[in-house]
């Protein structure tokens, strides 16, 4: 069992064993959820894949077409043909 202790401002530093294994980093929301049995549940809250829209800068200025798309594709496949 891994413990923590709870500030006076009722911070808890989670362990890092708990943290690597639950995927936690700086920044991560929780979801507190209490059971019916009195036990407390903390989920990390997953980031839906919508959010990560923009965060990667490109410099191409227009979106790329679904037949160039599709010459990569083919392009790639080629090339591991070889």
């Amino acid at each position: 069992m891994v413990k923590s202790t709870v500030t006076s401002k009722g911070q808890v530093t989670i362990p890092k064993k708990i943290r690597m294994t639950a995927m936690i980093h700086e920044g991560s929301q929780l979801d507190f959820q209490i059971q019916s049995d009195g036990s407390i549940l903390i989920i990390p809250v997953q980031t839906h894949i919508s959010h990560l829209k923009g965060i990667i800068k490109s410099k191409r200025k227009k979106p790329v077409s679904l037949a160039e798309m599709k010459k990569a594709i083919s392009d790639g496949a080629q090339e591991a043909m070889q």
